[in-house]
């Protein structure tokens, strides 16, 4: 049986970036300083030009991004308007969680899926929630803690550097307050995570992890589809290997402005019978993959993860 302390990610510790590094908390507390005295409009107004400038100069992630949707979609998923389109995207969706998150601006949810959710709701034992960066992964989170009736524990990687997660902490914090069914888990070096959610899930916790995105010394495990391989993280397929609990798909998307669907899928893995992580990668993966060709323009992995062969 593999050890649970491989069914989490294992995070590069954060570092301390200059000031007007891209990762510095520095920008967010400058945006959050201005929203208090521009309007919502002139915010989304210059998401496009600015989005523009970070995609001319973040050349690490736009030529990774290019690769995985030249990949998934091949003859116009690698064009640098599809690319700018993500960017985009992730800018607008970030601004949306600041403005809930620090304002209180409250979010339209469309639910797709009511009785996978009741469902989901209702089963007696644990169950994993397995999603992918898209959407808003933090409010969706706070959306399920609000309308479940059980307590929900997510995963969250520290931010790239100390100042960052310094104020995730705190917005996240302030979250679980408000919240009281929703537990946010950080999974730090050395901090045994894995062994942690082992214990909650067979207690009967609902835990929810991404399944799509491979950052650092990360486990990987490869599985194709239709000609594409991903790379995608180990430990949650390990977690559901070793624990034989059932495990549901949840996608979020952005349809508008503070406006999101979510969208709660039938398990496609039912629990009970121990399957091996790579079997249970060949359930997850059709699910993802899916989802992905629907809104490739809202995943928002920058990281090289999906290939395509050559034919």
């Amino acid at each position: 049986m593999p050890s649970a302390d491989s069914a989490t990610q294992q995070p590069n510790t954060p570092t301390a970036p200059t000031r007007m590094g891209l990762h510095n908390a520095f920008w967010t507390r400058a945006i959050l300083f201005c929203m208090q005295w521009l309007p919502a409009w002139v915010f989304t107004l210059l998401t496009y030009p600015f989005a523009a400038v970070a995609y001319l100069l973040a050349v690490n992630q736009r030529e990774a991004l290019r690769a995985n949707l030249g990949a998934l979609l091949p003859g116009k998923g690698s064009s640098s308007l599809a690319g700018y389109r993500v960017f985009v995207q992730f800018a607008l969706t970030y601004l949306d969680r600041l403005w809930h998150l620090h304002f209180g601006d409250e979010i339209d949810w469309q639910i797709v899926g009511g009785q996978e959710f009741n469902a989901m709701q209702q089963h007696k034992g644990g169950a994993l929630i397995f999603t992918v960066h898209s959407g808003n992964y933090d409010i969706g989170a706070s959306l399920f803690a609000r309308k479940f009736t059980r307590p929900i524990h997510t995963v969250r990687v520290p931010e790239a550097s100390e100042s960052l997660q310094k104020l995730r902490k705190e917005e996240l914090s302030a979250e679980e307050r408000r919240e009281p069914n929703l537990h946010v888990h950080y999974n730090e070096p050395n901090g045994h995570l894995g062994m942690k959610l082992c214990r909650l899930l067979m207690e009967g916790e609902i835990v929810c992890v991404q399944g799509d995105r491979v950052m650092g010394d990360v486990a990987r495990a490869r599985a194709s589809i239709d000609g594409v391989t991903y790379q995608i993280p180990r430990g949650p397929l390990v977690l559901a290997e070793v624990t034989g609990v059932p495990c549901y798909a949840v996608f979020l998307t952005r349809r508008g402005r503070l406006a999101y669907t979510i969208e709660i899928c039938r398990p496609f893995h039912d629990g009970g019978t121990k399957l091996k992580a790579d079997a249970i990668a060949e359930k997850w993966l059709p699910v993802m993959h899916d989802f992905l060709l629907r809104h490739w323009d809202q995943w928002f992995v920058f990281e090289p993860l999906v290939t395509r062969e050559a034919k």
